[in-house]
């Protein structure tokens, strides 16, 4: 499968140094996968709701780890990343995985640099599974991280965390609007063609620190309220009126000695970006009440531990209904990554970028990553949500707007 039908995700990080041969890279790769599972299993196609994953021994890493000269090096490398996503994942019997070095570009500084895109299929790893990954691969090593691997059993009942009653109302209220359709607009419900194109923006970090703080919020909170503005724009350029949109913001469910295990370890909360709102301030408002702390710390919880105890047919089917395309016509996420030190060989990693993909019958998926100073607005569109490409400029422009009225 290829494009957006075999829905892979990852990240792309770049390095100021010398590219390392591929064979070099494969070398190193091999030398940590001992403490990563996700590259060493495959998702095996069962009767049952309960994902079976299978290890594959004996990786032939030539058939992961693959080399893209660019043969323009007045190229940006971001022009690359579409002919990347685009490739089908490894096939089984083996893991869907691959990981592309890309070089022989020529940055601004004239200084060497590479580039290296990794995907996996969702279901093997999610955000957190990609920190853990980074992590392993690119610090420096001390001693084995040791994973938890593939959890063949479920664990305790009482390690699931606790119920809420009004977040379980909140998950019902959900699974309710999925089940009736509500928050999309006409130019994201067209037939996705299965082309995948890519929109980059960058801001320092400084930046939306310096409004969340002022304004008394979050990181989260300032990107989806510049978010919701980039969209009203979309909206009244293509004379739609910029009515309510809705987005699916994934929570992570993992426990902490879940870290690197194999599996996708996420729910979903449905948020309410009120693009009908003109003013920046009454955005971030409604946004930051969506995204009060207590209440996405109560879903998270009961979520995990509905998860753990529920019956594994109820749990998996309600994960389903909460991700209908009918249900939301987006999906974002924020993700800051913590990397110590990070360097492969002599080279040391300079930023970081997210790769996320459409679910079935969405047309766009955008990720927001904090890696120290630089914060990276990645958006990755089927190619009939045309305006997909316009997102990140957009968003930086509601971004000033936001910034004019603190």
């Amino acid at each position: 499968m290829s494009g957006t039908h075999q829905l892979a995700v990852g990240w792309a990080v770049r390095f100021r140094g010398e590219p390392p041969s591929p064979d070099a890279l494969r070398r190193h790769v091999r030398a940590r996968l001992a403490d990563l599972p996700t590259l060493t299993h495959r998702v095996e196609e069962r009767l049952g709701p309960r994902p079976c994953f299978v290890p594959v021994p004996d990786l032939d890493l030539r058939q992961h780890v693959h080399d893209l000269l660019m043969t323009d090096p007045r190229e940006q490398w971001q022009n690359c990343l579409q002919e990347v996503l685009m490739q089908p994942l490894p096939a089984a019997p083996r893991p869907p995985w691959d990981l592309w070095l890309i070089h022989g570009y020529t940055d601004a500084t004239g200084l060497p640099e590479y580039v290296l895109v990794f995907r996996i299929n969702h279901a093997l790893e999610d955000g957190a599974g990609h920190h853990h990954l980074l992590r392993t691969l690119f610090t420096p090593r001390v001693a084995s991280q040791r994973s938890p691997g593939v959890q063949d059993t479920p664990p305790p009942a009482d390690s699931g965390g606790r119920v809420s009653s009004r977040a379980v109302l909140g998950i019902m209220s959900d699974v309710a609007r999925s089940l009736r359709g509500s928050g999309t607009w006409s130019m994201l419900r067209r037939p996705p063609t299965g082309e995948l194109a890519t929109a980059v923006g960058t801001v320092q970090t400084r930046r939306l620190l310096a409004v969340s703080r002022a304004l008394g919020t979050d990181v989260s909170a300032v990107f989806l309220t510049a978010l919701t503005g980039a969209m009203r724009a979309v909206a009244l350029a293509e004379k739609e009126r910029p009515a309510p949109l809705t987005l699916l913001w994934p929570l992570s469910v993992r426990t902490g000695g879940e870290r690197g295990a194999v599996g996708n370890f996420l729910t979903m909360v449905r948020l309410r970006l009120p693009c009908e709102e003109p003013l920046p301030l009454r955005r971030l408002a409604s946004l930051s009440r969506q995204l009060e702390p207590g209440r996405v710390e109560r879903r998270m919880h009961t979520s995990r531990a509905l998860m753990r105890r529920a019956p594994r047919p109820v749990s998996l089917g309600t994960l389903r209904l909460l991700m209908r395309p009918r249900h939301a016509s987006l999906t974002g996420t924020y993700f800051p990554a913590a990397v110590p030190q990070p360097v492969l060989g002599e080279a040391r990693l300079d930023g970081a970028l997210g790769l996320g993909a459409p679910l079935p019958g969405q047309l766009c998926h955008l990720t927001l990553l904090r890696y120290r100073v630089e914060c990276a607005l990645s958006v990755v569109h089927d190619t009939a949500f045309a305006r997909g490409a316009d997102l990140p400029g957009l968003w930086l422009t509601a971004l000033a707007e936001l910034e004019a009225v603190v």
